[in-house]
Formats: C-alpha cells, structure tokens, sequence
C-alpha cells in the first residue's frame, strides 16, 4: 500500500523524489534529492501518474510501527480453490481482529476458532453455506494466520496455501541440463524440425556419449519432462524456429495505435480479388469466367472510393483505371439505377496510396502513374495484411453478397462441386450494375461493429470540413499510361492487331512524311478496342486511331476476351460443321481437277503431234528430187490391219539404213 507520508521516495526517470509535506488542500510537496528542488503536486495527479507508470515507487514507508513490510511474489490469476481457502482462513483471522481486547493470545485464538468454527457448522446444516474442505484449525494455526496477515499490511493474499507457488529446483543435474538445451536450441528449434519423441531419443544418445566419454553415470530426463521443457519455450520464438518468421508474425500479430489517420482522402488502401463468380457474355451468351474486382477505400472512413471489374488479372493498367474511376464524378453510374436514395460523392485525388508488394505496383509504369497523380504511394509490409485491415474486409464482403448462380464452391473431399460454367447466369452488365449498387448504396450503411459508426456518416461529416477535391489537369496521360503495350508495323493498311484493323489519315499523313513503313509501339485498352494509341517517333507524341470495319460487331465496346471468345466460338462452330474438312476436301478435288485437266491437254497435244506426222518420210518426194537407186533390202509385207496401226505402234518418223 502506498501512503502519503514521510519516507515514500518517488522514481522519476533516473532522479529520485522524496516526499517532504502535506499541505492540507489536497496538494503535497515532494522534493528532488539530488537537488534539493521543491515540487508541489495535486493528489489526483500524483496518484494517476503512479497508477500510468510515469512514477514509480522506490521505497514506500510501513503501515504500522514496528512492522516492516515483507514483499510476497502472488500470482496474477486464482483458482477457486486457492480463493475457497483464503476466504476460509478470513473467517477466523476476522474473528480474532474483532475481539474488543488488542493482544491476540493463543487460548484466545483458540477460544474463537472453536466459535467460528461452530457458526460454520450451523450455517452448513441450514443451508446456508456449503460443507468446508479444510478441518477446525488449532488456535497455534489461527495465531499464525494473524501474525502473516497483520505482518503483510492486513494483505488476505498471503493466507494462501504458498505450497503451490514455491520455485521448485530443478532435480536434473547441470550437465544434463546443458546437454537438453543444446539439443533443443540445434534439432528442435530448426526449421521443420523433428518431434519431441525424436528429439528425447537424441538426447538419450548425448547422455549415453557423456558418460562413456567422463566415465559418470548421468540419467536422460523423461519424455514428459521434455514436454514441460518444451513448452517453458515462448510460443513466439517456438513457432519463428521451426515455421517461419511469416507464420509467427502473422500467428502472434498484435494492434497498438493503428496508422492514425485524421481526415478522408488521406490514406486510400487498393487492392485486387478474384471473384467467385461466372459471368456470360451479354451478346453471345458465351461463359466469360471469373472476373478480378479491384477496389479503392478510404481508411479514415471505410467509404468505398471506386471499383473496376475486367479479366486481365492484376496490373499496373487495371489499378490506373479504377484510380480514374475513383478520381472522377460518379453520378451517371447512380443515375442509372433503379433506386439510389444515396448519392456517391467519392471524388477527388487521394493524398497516400497504400499497395502490397505485387510486381504490378512495383513496375515502372506504377511509378509513372502516382507521378501522373502527384500522390504518394505506400507499400504495405510483406505478408502482412493486417496492416490495411479496411480493404481487406470490403474484399471479403464483395465476394460475400455475390448470387448462387454460377458461384464457384471450395472443394471438398469426396464430393463433387457444380460446374460453376454451366449455372452461370448472370451477363457482365448485371455484374456491374449489382456492384455499382452494393459500393454505392448498400456497403455505406453497413455498422461497424466496433465503433458503432457507419461509413456513410463519417464520410459526409468529415467532408463537410475538408477542402475540395482535387482533379488532375488532364486524364489523356493516365489513359496512355493503363494501356498495354505491344509493338506492330504501320503501313499503307494501317495498323494490324488481334485480327483487328486500325487506320486514320493522321497516320497515313505520318508515314507520307516518313516515306517508309516503320514499327512502333502502341497502346490499347483491353476492355474497348474501338480504337487504339500509336506512338509517332518523329513527333515523339501519341495518336489515337480509330477502329476501321470491325469483324463481328458494330466495334463499339469490344474487348479483348469478347475478341477472343467469339473467334474461338465461331471456330467451335465450324468444326461442328465440319467446315475444315469441307475445305479440305474442296481443296483436294480442286488439285484433282486440275490433274485431270493437265492429264488431257497433254494427250491432246501428243495426238496432233501424231497427226502432223502422218505420211511423213525420210525420201524426198517433191517431182524435182531425183529417184534413188533401189535398196537391196527385202520388201517388208504389211497387212492392211497393220498399216493401220502401224503409226500408233511406232510414233515417230521413217528411217532408212541408208540415211547417215
């Protein structure tokens, strides 16, 4: 107990204040012993900065004369037993303090346990109180009880049985002890180390060496021992050594003041998720997949800021593109629905980015963008999440209000899911409609369960007070900026892309002037590809060109996987069709015709070459010729079948031996 008397001595930092007197109007005055300084202090301060820790009592003077006080280590927590027994002891020690006489004798001690002891009794058979564990102490016990009592400053606590709060030693010896730390601290604390069973067996083994090597005959602990040594180990450290400093950071995590934020837009937590959920397209009603959500909330408030729902995963673009969406007024969004009782008054360029450590935040083309916005970026500690606690709950909850249609269910052990593609049936517009909705007019009125606020009232009420938003001077930029990047060849048919054509006579003007094709860098936005940005070299500047007659719609809204599914479909649907082997075989009989047709133009042209030859010999038969002598040789008889086949048996001119 601390009482405001002469030898309570304060410690304040490394000086020391002693107390000097009471002035009587609730003040008192201590004094520095190093200087001598006087110092006068209110009794309620004085006493909230002791209970604050900020002063601590060195020395605190008895309660009684002749008494000195003796410090007792106590436990924090007490069992209902442990109190079952101090209340128990009370009851006598009471009884011997309410006796008009001051001097406590034993017979006098003794006379009123007996007392005490019969009131007990009586209450019990009455009903009411219950049965006592302990027996009728002796009146030596109740002297003794009173001499701790009164000795300890009147503190009930030392009543209690001490046995239990003895610091047993350890029945080990030292060796043995060194040996069971040094295997613990090299096999058990390791990474993925081994069991406890195992690690036992190792230290028998290093006992065993020990006395072979000092000839002593030392004992390995218990196996139940080395639980209890084992669980003496901070659960802290226990998990850091042998899982990872990750999961011990994530596992014993804790919250102190928090990132103490003072007004709206001061602190914008982004992040991005996979939604649970299968969307069709609203065109062709084709399964689209899974769509990403990323999300902008401002943690002072916990009021949605902006969203944005593509199928391009996490980047540097889709990030820009819900930064744009946040920047900007949002009421046509409103507008556009049904019932918006709520206004979405979220605009304005935030002060502080807070991302995670993806490679898209990482990227150059990030860094680019918050110097773009002038706002600074904050990167959150790695594999800690807790630190942006605003956006991850929104998070949670965005996947939390998706309907059952198409959702896709955690896998579970023997039994088989639904397929998420085929009870898909909610179109892309919907999906953003609904989202719009639930960020705008349902995830405002949500209550915190904590501090009993709702977004929605934070935000209007801070807004009131803060200066108005800020927007950039230009978003063309920040456009070019979330576009992805590839590399194509400019010519006199444009630009090629995706299958796609893009042209406009700002670039067929450019190319003039360079004279040549050349290949550049352009831009697009994946969610609309009626038109594209095309780096100029030359001018060192962006054009944007136009869509030039799209292939399967008007081109307005086209996006890259809506490109992408309507080819793959309209290939399904030829080859349902058989449409390649068609084509095959029409190209086969096309070469067969043609075959065909080169196969009789050459008998043709082998037929009138026969017929130009007909009659044709090596005798010269014009009149002016003179005759030849005849030939010796006999006369070949022909018959006239065989003067008739004769020039399809022998296709070529007539000889003679004669002729060089």
């Amino acid at each position: 107990m601390i009482t405001l008397s002469r030898g309570l001595v304060l410690r304040h930092g490394d000086r020391q204040l002693e107390f000097e007197r009471d002035l009587g109007d609730g003040r008192v005055q201590f004094k520095y012993l190093d200087t001598f300084e006087v110092c006068t202090f209110k009794v309620f301060r004085l006493l909230k900065d002791i209970y604050e820790g900020k002063l601590k009592p060195s020395s605190i003077p008895a309660a009684q004369p002749g008494l000195p006080p003796s410090g007792h280590a106590l436990p924090v927590t007490w069992s209902p037993k442990q109190l079952e027994l101090i209340d128990f002891r009370m009851r006598f020690v009471s009884a011997v303090l309410n006796l008009p006489c001051r001097s406590y004798a034993r017979g006098q001690c003794a006379a009123v346990a007996e007392q005490t002891w019969a009131q007990l009794m009586d209450a019990v058979r009455n009903g009411d109180a219950s049965a006592p564990r302990q027996k009728c102490p002796s009146g030596a016990t109740v002297e003794l009880w009173l001499r701790k009592y009164l000795h300890a400053d009147r503190n009930a606590y030392v009543l209690a049985d001490r046995r239990a709060l003895i610091a047993r030693p350890k029945r080990i010896s030292e060796a043995v002890d060194e040996i069971v730390n040094q295997v613990l601290a090299k096999s058990y604390l390791s990474l993925r180390g081994p069991s406890v069973r195992a690690v036992h067996g190792e230290i028998k083994r290093a006992v065993t060496q020990h006395n072979r090597q000092h000839g002593t005959d030392l004992t390995a602990p218990s196996e139940r021992t080395l639980d209890r040594r084992v669980a003496d180990i901070p659960p802290y450290i226990r998990d850091r050594k042998r899982i990872g400093a990750a999961y011990a950071k994530n596992h014993w995590r804790y919250s102190l003041h928090g990132d103490m934020c003072t007004r709206i837009m001061e602190r914008v937590e982004v992040d991005h998720t996979l939604l649970d959920l299968w969307v069709i397209d609203p065109r062709t009603g084709v399964p689209l997949g899974r769509p990403w959500i990323t999300l902008l909330i401002d943690r002072y408030s916990g009021y949605l800021l902006g969203l944005y729902v593509s199928f391009y995963g996490p980047s540097a673009g889709t990030v820009a593109r819900a930064l744009k969406f946040a920047i900007l007024p949002k009421e046509e969004f409103v507008e556009a629905l049904d019932e918006h009782p709520l206004r979405w008054t979220a605009m304005g360029v935030p002060e502080l980015v807070v991302v995670d450590n993806g490679l898209e935040f990482h990227s150059l083309q990030f860094k680019r963008i918050g110097w773009e916005l002038r706002c600074d970026m904050l990167f959150n500690p790695v594999r800690q999440p807790w630190f942006k606690p605003a956006i991850e709950r929104a998070i949670k909850e965005s996947n939390r209000v998706l309907p059952g249609h198409g959702r896709v269910h955690t896998i579970i052990p023997n039994a088989i899911a639904p397929d998420p593609s085929k009870t898909a049936a909610i179109i892309f517009d919907d999906l953003c409609t609904c989202l719009i909705q639930w960020a705008s007019q349902t995830y405002p009125l949500s209550i915190n369960p904590k501090t009993l606020c709702r977004s929605w009232d934070l935000w209007e009420e801070d807004r009131q007070s803060c200066p108005p938003a800020m927007f950039p001077e230009q978003l063309s930029g920040l456009d070019i900026l979330c576009g992805l990047n590839a590399h194509r060849t400019v010519d006199g048919e444009g630009v090629f892309f995706k299958y796609l054509r893009f042209n406009s006579e700002e670039l067929q003007d450019y190319r003039r002037l360079k004279q040549e094709n050349f290949r550049t860098e352009i831009r697009f936005n994946p969610d609309d590809l009626s038109s594209i940005f095309v780096n100029l070299p030359k001018a060192q500047s962006w054009l944007n060109v136009p869509l030039q007659r799209p292939l399967f719609n008007d081109g307005c809204g086209l996006s890259l996987v809506q490109l992408q599914i309507v080819r793959e479909e309209a290939k399904k649907k030829l080859t349902r069709a058989n449409a390649y082997e068609e084509m095959e075989k029409a190209i086969w009989r096309l070469r067969d015709s043609w075959e065909q047709a080169a196969t009789r133009g050459l008998r043709v042209r082998k037929d009138a070459k026969l017929i130009r030859m007909q009659g044709l010999t090596s005798v010269p038969v014009t009149p002016s010729s003179p005759l030849l002598p005849s030939s010796q040789e006999p006369t070949m008889l022909v018959s006239p079948a065989m003067q008739q086949a004769l020039p399809k048996v022998m296709p070529f001119p007539a000889f003679s031996l004669e002729d060089e």
